[in-house]
């Protein structure tokens, strides 16, 4: 297999983290860097990405409760029927400003409010992560010892190769305090790679204590796949 950063996950999709991030939709850098931040956050906080699709479906239902077409609206917020429609379906990158016109244009009030979250993840066992990351592992059998035995190899495999929930996954079971200082220890065997871990362990006040070498992570690679 030439390149496995083209595996498929089990929903059919790319399995690439870094070009994800790296690439979002049209919109600028300051797109791309708002982007990296939520993905921050869900990689070691949170797996859900439901806010701002709730705001979505809630544009949708209120503008259809008062019974008014997207032109109506559009035309109340001082916008397109056609960005109006982007809003109410999926939409991730909202402004408050922007929220404000559409409350108002909605009869609706705007509330902005932060709220600790209720810790309810479960960790995953041994098996299923096994399960979960065994596609990523295409030269070698992975199994719970892997797991026990060589956990670095497993981590710098996930992050070369896997995509976000993938590395959710991981982190989730191994914890967030052990996972990144398996990050922090990684051979990277992409620059690009390791960039976007530099990024968020700078943000969690860590540096990589490895230097970048695709060389001596390969040689890692196959010590630590016996």
């Amino acid at each position: 297999m030439s390149d496995a950063r083209y595996l498929t996950g089990e929903t059919g999709e790319r399995a690439d983290l870094v070009s994800g991030i790296w690439n979002p939709a049209p919109g600028g850098r300051g797109a791309g860097n708002a982007h990296f931040i939520v993905f921050l956050a869900i990689i070691m906080y949170d797996n859900s990405m439901d806010c701002p699709t709730n705001i979505s479906r809630q544009l949708g239902a209120r503008r259809k409760d008062l019974g008014l077409s997207l032109v109506q609206v559009a035309r109340r917020v001082d916008t397109s029927p056609a960005t109006l429609s982007r809003y109410e379906n999926g939409w991730s990158r909202f402004e408050v400003y922007t929220l404000r016109k559409l409350a108002t244009a909605l009869d609706c009030e705007l509330v902005v409010r932060l709220e600790p979250k209720k810790r309810s993840e479960i960790r995953p066992q041994r098996s299923d992560v096994v399960k979960k990351l065994r596609r990523l592992f295409w030269d070698q059998d992975l199994t719970v010892h892997h797991l026990e035995e060589n956990p670095m190899w497993v981590v710098e495999r996930v992050l070369e190769y896997g995509n976000l929930e993938d590395v959710h996954h991981l982190a989730v079971h191994m914890g967030r305090d052990t996972f990144l200082r398996y990050v922090s220890g990684t051979r990277f065997s992409s620059d690009r790679t390791r960039a976007f871990w530099q990024q968020i362990l700078s943000r969690e006040g860590m540096t990589c204590t490895r230097k970048y070498s695709r060389e001596e992570a390969a040689t890692s690679w196959r010590s630590s796949s016996r």
